[in-house]
């Protein structure tokens, strides 16, 4: 009973990996040939996730069995159609000789007393064999799903206690405008409204409760809260909440699948995109809404809240594409649901009709003769080049996913030496894997065999093999990683420079300043970050170069490395750079010019204090206060009402630190402001004077 209940479950579990596969490799490439609407990439998504578990469930209960399909279970001695031989029947020396002897005939021949029946169903030690590596696989993805289902149960209720102070809100506009929103989402009745100083982003909870933080009643405009609370309710009305409880469970629970973390990653992006959708349509205008999570992200400070949940700015990676795609103010997809929805079904079906399956029942048409595997069933014993699979496959992956789940802190030995075997496997995605794989149990044992992996044919694995070498820090790696650095392939070079990153100290730079002039921007970016970490003052010139160079974030890693290397000349490189239109690298120039004290034009610091990034206008008035220059006061005074609390507030420690009349004054009338933080930092200020 227990072996043919582990084979059907480990025929279930192959059988998903076959159609999840299918099903989110296919979404994938999808998304990457073409651009999807919001709403027609969820529902592509969702089907695949959440679609594979049906259909693996479908065709086995069905027992429908496309081209291909393989199964676990042999088929039983058809001993009905055996007719049992005859005293005067004889088995030739030449038939002997020409046909191999099965386990009946040779139980027969040793001994006559022997039934054909009985010789014909012996227990073998392959079939016992078999039964137990099927439950012993099973119970390793069972205790795995278990462990990391618990500590994603365990996470949810971190945050149950880091939300428990929240208490309801009581402000009555507020509280109107949730009410007038409510009753354009379908919601029965008005979602509860509560606040809590332990959280920087309004988040959905459950399918009922919205959750915002204490800034959000005081800082934003009434725009803004319209346009937060419609993005909430849209959340909740859409049940996301509970979508994402779902897709995280699924991700856990079926760890076998990678795709499914990009699959819930992808379906959480597009819920947000859905509901700025919702938001705009309801408030009229994206302006209102874009401004929010401007605000809202400047109040994040901490890391997000550990497990996945519906939050306006949660994913601060998107903020910036979510703001230009407001701004941009563009109507909603108007595409046909319905129609979504008739091709996810006909996906689905498709693949229950076409894809393959690994069966748990008896394959059909096998004979009491063809007891050897058949070639589909070998697939299932075999390694991805065809050889025979070592004996140390399963624990290879048990110990893999323990070291990732956190239950085991060192690898076993017997599994590392058959990883960096496998590292001159002849299939290459045999070997990329085995590289990973290495460098995720650390063992000190793989560096050589890692090393040696470098100058591998397939560029895949050689990337794969520098990014675990940068895992050890090891310095017997060093040399063949900077001979990396000249790789014909992009992605190796990256991965070369990232594991040099890991260094401290003893890195060669002549490599990594020629990669300064790399026609790939993330390899310049990546250079200029380690050539400053390295402080190779004889790259100044290589990096000043790059002040103008056409990728935003290059020219704003060059001017950090100018400034960990303190070359003082370097100062008349970085002024033009106060003038980029981006205001990172305007905000980085200012900082790196600070550092090396280089001189700023009082014309060109003023009008940087009316820049239009509250992160530039914040530094500005910090050195217009260093260097007390008179002459930014009456901009400084203005700023005192500026729309940014930062910004007020770095204004008012300006002031004090200017030894002048009329920034005294500009004190005195700071006492006034309506921001109570800005009050009294300017009482505190006025008192240093006077002391």
């Amino acid at each position: 009973m227990t072996t043919s209940i582990s084979a059907a479950a480990l025929a279930w579990l192959l059988t998903y990996a076959v159609h999840s596969t299918v099903l989110l490799g296919s979404a994938l490439l999808l998304v990457r040939v073409r651009r999807w609407t919001p709403a027609a990439a969820e529902i592509l998504w969702k089907t695949a996730m959440v679609g594979s578990i049906l259909t693996a469930t479908l065709q086995l209960q069905l027992d429908v069995r496309p081209a291909g399909t393989v199964s676990l279970v042999k088929s039983p001695a058809a001993t009905a159609s055996a007719k049992t031989p005859s005293s005067d029947e004889h088995v030739s020396a030449a038939q002997a000789d020409e046909e191999p002897v099965g386990l009946p005939e040779l139980a027969k021949r040793s001994d006559p007393s022997v039934s054909f029946h009985a010789a014909n169903n012996p227990p073998t030690t392959a079939s016992a064999t078999g039964a137990s590596a099927s439950f012993v696989v099973v119970a390793v993805w069972a205790t795995i799903a278990l462990l990391l289902a618990v500590a994603f149960g365990a996470r949810r209720l971190v945050l149950v206690g880091r939300l428990g102070d929240r208490r309801a809100v009581h402000d009555g506009r507020i509280i109107e405008i949730l009410s007038e929103l409510s009753r354009d989402t379908g919601l029965s009745g008005t979602p509860r409204l509560t606040t809590t100083v332990s959280i920087s982003s309004p988040v959905a909870l459950g399918i009922r409760e919205i959750c915002i933080p204490e800034s959000a009643l005081t800082e934003l405009d009434v725009e803004q809260q319209r346009s937060m609370l419609a993005h909430e309710l849209a959340h909740l009305a859409r049940r996301d909440p509970l979508w994402l409880v779902l897709a995280s469970i699924i991700e856990r629970v079926f760890w076998i699948q990678p795709l499914n973390r990009v699959a819930r990653r992808q379906i959480a992006t597009a819920a947000e995109y859905l509901c700025d959708d919702w938001a705009v349509h309801r408030t009229g205008s994206g302006l209102a809404l874009a401004r929010c999570l401007a605000q809202v992200a400047e109040w994040i400070q901490a890391s997000p809240l550990g497990v996945p949940v519906s939050g306006m700015a949660e994913e601060r990676s998107l903020l910036v594409s979510r703001v230009s795609r407001l701004l941009e103010d563009r109507m909603p997809s108007t595409a046909s649901r319905r129609a979504l929805v008739l091709g996810a079904i006909a996906m689905l079906l498709g693949t229950v009709v076409l894809v393959p399956s690994v069966s748990g029942k008896t394959a059909p048409d096998r004979t009491l003769d063809d007891q050897r595997p058949s070639a589909s069933e070998a697939v299932i014993t075999r390694g991805p080049t065809g050889s025979d699979a070592p004996d140390d496959v399963t624990p290879m992956l048990a110990v893999m996913e323990h070291k990732r789940s956190g239950v085991l802190t060192a690898a076993d030995s017997a599994v590392v030496v058959a990883l960096i075997a496998r590292l001159k496997d002849e299939d290459a995605e045999v070997r990329q894997a085995a590289a990973e794989a290495l460098g995720k149990l650390e063992d000190a044992r793989a560096v050589p065999g890692l090393i040696e992996a470098l100058k591998d044919r397939d560029k895949r694995v050689r990337a794969s093999a520098a990014q675990s070498l940068g895992q050890f820090k090891d310095g017997r790696s060093m040399n063949a990683l900077v001979a990396l650095l000249s790789d014909s392939s992009t992605e190796v070079k990256r991965q070369a420079l990232e594991a040099l990153s890991e260094f401290e100290e003893g890195v060669p730079s002549a490599g990594i300043v020629r990669l300064l002039d790399d026609r790939d921007s993330e390899i310049r970016h990546k250079a200029a970050h380690l050539v400053g970490q390295l402080h190779d003052r004889s790259a100044s010139g290589a990096l000043a170069k790059l002040i103008r160079d056409s990728n935003a974030d290059v020219r704003s890693a060059a001017i950090e490395a100018l400034s960990e290397l303190h070359d003082v000349s370097a100062g008349s490189a970085i002024l033009p750079a106060l003038g980029d239109v981006d205001a990172d690298v305007r905000q980085q120039a200012l900082s790196a010019l600070s550092d090396l004290k280089t001189p700023i034009p009082e014309a060109t610091l003023i009008a940087l204090l009316r820049d239009t990034s509250p992160d530039v206008r914040s530094h500005a008035a910090d050195l217009a206060g260093e260097r007390s220059v008179v002459a930014a006061i009456p901009a400084l005074r203005r700023m005192l009402e500026d729309a940014n609390g930062d910004v007020r507030q770095n204004a008012v420690s300006a002031l004090s630190n200017i030894a002048d009349a009329a920034a005294h004054d500009a004190l005195r009338a700071a006492l006034n402001s309506k921001d109570p933080k800005v009050r009294r930092a300017a009482v505190e200020a006025l008192g240093e004077r006077r002391q």
